[in-house]
């Protein structure tokens, strides 16, 4: 998948409010997921801190589960908004993950980042291994109850159209939470694989994790856009995201 591909437009596909309605419905999806995705991945963020030792995520409120701790309104707003925009305008052919990275990339945050004081783990390089995977851990537990929400649906009487929504809702919780999952285990900064590498290279190594921050935005850049190169690493990541979502659903149906 290069750049070409994913921001071509194909006025013959779809017409422009065909476009933008389709673009509507995917904002009304997105805006519950992402809701319930990242409210849910601070909470055990700040949980897994306090159970290393490190309190400072509960000190400041976000060991709880309410959204309004752990979401930036404006931020999200603006996600929304570009993505309403672009994907309006744009062909379905963009793929809504790449999309949201794009604009993570560019700097638009929707949530409050959870503070870490990792002199206060009980062990520090243990500390560190289990806060830096917490944010994986809990996109990938996320994914795994919804699958299990997912059948229970299945089992209750409701109006169609409210079962479509939910379903909907649930299956698009389930896909982006194992594929940012996924994407948090990329070995380079600013994902959580790249900080991981803090706490598991010796000290005489750590030189590469200050390369890899140096350049990593540039490393990004030919990942997601370099013919041939962004093929491999988004098919890649696609295959990963399509083994544990199978997987998951092998336990439940």
């Amino acid at each position: 998948m290069d750049a070409n591909t994913m921001f071509s437009f194909s006025p013959g596909s779809l017409s422009a409010q065909s476009q933008l309605l389709a673009a509507l419905s995917e904002v009304v999806i997105l805006l519950p997921v992402f809701l319930i995705l990242f409210t849910w991945r601070g909470f055990i963020q700040a949980l897994f801190a306090k159970l290393v030792g490190d309190t400072t995520g509960e000190e400041d409120g976000f060991l709880t589960l309410n959204p309004l701790a752990h979401i930036d309104l404006i931020g999200f707003m603006i996600i929304l908004g570009a993505f309403f925009i672009i994907a309006g305008f744009f062909s379905s052919a963009i793929p809504r993950t790449v999309l949201l990275i794009m604009l993570v990339m560019m700097g638009v945050r929707w949530t409050y980042p959870v503070h870490i004081d990792d002199s206060r783990f009980k062990n520090y390089r243990l500390g560190g291994v289990v806060t830096t995977l917490a944010g994986a851990f809990s996109n990938f537990l996320l994914a795994f109850v919804s699958v299990g929400m997912l059948k229970l649906l299945l089992q209750f009487n409701m109006p169609q159209n409210m079962l479509m929504s939910l379903l909907e809702i649930f299956k698009t919780l389930i896909s982006i939470a194992i594929f940012f999952g996924v994407i948090d285990l990329i070995p380079l900064p600013p994902f959580d694989g790249g900080r991981l590498l803090r706490y598991v290279l010796p000290y005489n190594k750590q030189h590469i994790l200050h390369w890899l921050e140096e350049y990593s935005f540039f490393i990004m850049l030919v990942l997601f856009f370099a013919p041939g190169v962004s093929n491999v690493f988004f098919g890649t990541l696609s295959v990963i995201s399509a083994v544990i979502k199978s997987f998951f659903f092998s336990v439940f149906f």
